[in-house]
């Protein structure tokens, strides 16, 4: 049988206070899952702010104040939780925070394990969206890593390295550079796609990414947060 030895990147662009981005990243492993050459596939957790240097608030009162209306807002929030409940997601809009994640984004950096990164990733998004806990102080983030088997030495690390914050300010600046909201998607650094894409487009492009196939550079849109903070 031919091996192929080759490594696929995968790179991911999200903010853990973006309500498509959980979605998205359940979709996109449900299609990796069934990828039957996903052994090669190597993805990159990327960091984006959505609300850099903002003060925590309500996720409602940001929605209302983001899309114009409360009418605006409730369409919003039903959309996402039925889309969340597709995906075995439970979204608590009335308990939900939105802010400033960089000290989330560098926790998630600090962490070399893969499976423990993974494991942290998962418990951001569910504490955050369906608990109520908080992302923007570092006891609740604390919480939140221990949970996830995050050992106490990466977490020092992630508060006493200026490194881990220059890393985050990268990734914003290269997606900034070509993307238009996240979650977004860079497949081996030849196309990109952004949004909550369905199963299948994930994994179409998948294929299309491993077997080389040739088509437009940029996939459809699905539904995201935009880069400027605008949903």
């Amino acid at each position: 049988m031919r091996s192929n030895p080759k490594e696929f990147v995968v790179d991911i662009w999200s903010d853990y206070v973006c309500p498509w981005c959980w979605v998205a990243k359940r979709r996109f492993e449900s299609a990796l899952e069934s990828f039957p050459y996903k052994d090669s596939v190597r993805v990159n957790i990327r960091a984006y702010r959505l609300a850099p240097n903002h003060a925590p608030e309500p996720m409602i009162d940001a929605l209302k104040r983001k899309l114009g209306s409360p009418t605006s807002a409730v369409n919003m929030m039903n959309t996402v939780q039925q889309y969340g409940q597709s995906s075995g997601l439970d979204y608590c809009f009335e308990t939900m925070l939105f802010g400033d994640t960089a000290d989330a984004h560098i926790l998630v950096k600090a962490v070399d394990d893969g499976e423990v990164k993974n494991s942290l990733v998962e418990a951001l998004y569910e504490q955050s969206t369906t608990r109520g806990k908080s992302l923007f102080n570092r006891d609740s983030l604390e919480y939140i890593a221990k949970s996830a088997g995050v050992s106490d030495e990466s977490i020092r690390f992630a508060w006493s390295s200026t490194q881990l914050r220059l890393l985050v300010q990268e990734d914003e600046r290269s997606v900034a550079q070509t993307g238009s909201g996240v979650p977004f998607f860079v497949f081996n650094k030849e196309f990109s796609m952004s949004g909550a894409q369905r199963s299948e487009d994930f994994l179409e492009a998948l294929n299309k990414m491993y077997f080389g196939k040739k088509g437009e550079e940029q996939l459809l849109t699905g539904q995201a947060c935009g880069i400027d903070g605008r949903s």
